[in-house]
């Protein structure tokens, strides 16, 4: 061993220890003390609604209007009080969006925050200039979600439709937004599309993106006060459209309700409908609710090398409505019968639409593009760059298949 002197070891509860253990605790404190970004609900104004126009002065690019909470107003109401309006709007043009909001700052007293953002309007002005570089902003902007609803306006501005009052629900977008649910559940012709939707078309396939439109039935002038709210019916109601189209990102069209339901079908969106039916052997209808619906695709090749796109539509369904005189639903020929019917509608519905997007408008809102590029890599390979050309003249066969599971608590029909 060395004749030196050892240096002595620091011990846990040496005073070197402690204070390098305070200076570890205080650099963690620091970072514990708060969240850096927080914003006290008092200072905000929450947006419930982005809309977004063309410039009707054509000074600007957009006219950008905003749907806010008013939630002492919202309180009020809720206790029983009169609190006015539960949301207002402000309107403010710009030659971009982010610009235009910017610009609100100048009318508000409070910062507007997007992250519980329902709902995005489009105008028919701006959706015939181009959708895509109106979704940039949002997928850009980490406070803004990309899983909001997006609609289409038809016949009516996206600000109109935003500072109409409403009755079923006393803030004006949450009625827009259950309109598109229950529409799909219900009935069919319309479908949610969210923003982050709109972003992922933009990839392989070239598929061509679509939006469920708003209308607006009534007077526009009572449908933006209070009274329009205190009266049965009120003067003023939103109303879903149809699908509209759009190619590269502009409106092109709007679909018909045969048309719109017919896309449904083959985007495998329609959770539950009604289908009307002749009566097979007498005048008269009958209904058969549709409980269960899927559809699926198969990609083949002719012999020249083209893709045939075939889809399959399955259902199950009841029948809920006879007016049919003498019709026995207890015979289960009968219920073929119907099922066979049933098919035949679904079929001419979904041929409707096909035959609309691929030889009128010319435009794949089908997504049979990214049907060819997902089943059949090697067909897409020799097509991908003619597409937008080899797109109308593709074959298909759209296959039907209807189970009537049921026909309520009754048999036979009370039409004699």
């Amino acid at each position: 061993m060395s004749g030196g002197a050892r240096k002595p070891r620091l011990r846990p509860d040496s005073l070197g220890v402690k204070l390098a253990l305070l200076a570890v605790l205080c650099g963690t404190m620091s970072l514990l003390g708060g969240c850096w970004d927080q914003r006290y609900l008092d200072k905000l104004g929450v947006v419930m609604a982005l809309g977004i126009d063309a410039d009707p002065t054509g000074k600007q690019e957009f006219l950008v209007t905003v749907q806010v909470v008013l939630p002492q107003n919202v309180a009020a109401e809720s206790k029983g009080g009169l609190g006015g309006a539960p949301v207002t709007t402000f309107s403010e043009a710009g030659k971009t969006l982010f610009e235009a909001l910017r610009k609100m700052s100048s009318k508000t007293s409070r910062r507007l925050f997007f992250s519980h953002t329902q709902l995005v309007v489009i105008g028919e002005s701006a959706a015939r200039k181009g959708i895509y570089p109106l979704v940039d902003l949002i997928e850009r902007n980490p406070d803004i979600r990309s899983d909001i609803s997006i609609v289409c306006t038809r016949g009516i501005k996206a600000q109109q439709l935003l500072q109409m009052t409403t009755q079923m629900e006393n803030i004006p977008v949450n009625q827009f937004r259950e309109m598109l649910d229950v529409n799909q559940s219900a009935y069919g012709t319309n479908y949610a599309v969210y923003v982050k939707d709109i972003i992922r078309i933009r990839g392989k396939g070239q598929k061509q993106a679509v939006l469920p439109s708003i209308r607006a039935d009534g007077d526009k002038l009572t449908g933006r006060t209070v009274d329009n709210v205190s009266q049965i019916p009120p003067a003023e109601i939103p109303v879903l459209s149809t699908m509209a189209v759009f190619r590269e990102g502009k409106l092109v069209d709007y679909l018909k309700p045969k048309e719109s339901r017919g896309l449904s079908w083959l985007h495998d969106k329609v959770k539950s409908t009604v289908i009307n039916l002749a009566c097979p052997q007498a005048d008269g209808y009958l209904v058969v609710e549709v409980q269960e619906a899927s559809t699926g695709y198969k990609i083949k090749s002719d012999e020249e090398g083209m893709p045939v796109v075939n889809a399959e539509i399955r259902l199950t369904g009841s029948v809920q409505e006879i007016m049919c005189p003498d019709l026995d639903v207890m015979n289960e020929g009968v219920l073929n019968n119907i099922g066979e019917l049933a098919a035949k509608a679904v079929k001419d519905e979904a041929e409707a639409a096909i035959i609309r997007l691929q030889k009128k408008l010319r435009t794949d809102a089908l997504g049979w593009g990214k049907e060819i590029y997902l089943k059949a890599p090697s067909i897409w390979k020799r097509i991908e760059d003619d597409w937008p050309d080899v797109f109308p003249r593709v074959n298909s066969t759209v296959t039907c298949n209807v189970k009537i599971a049921g026909s309520g608590t009754r048999g036979e029909s009370i039409l004699k």
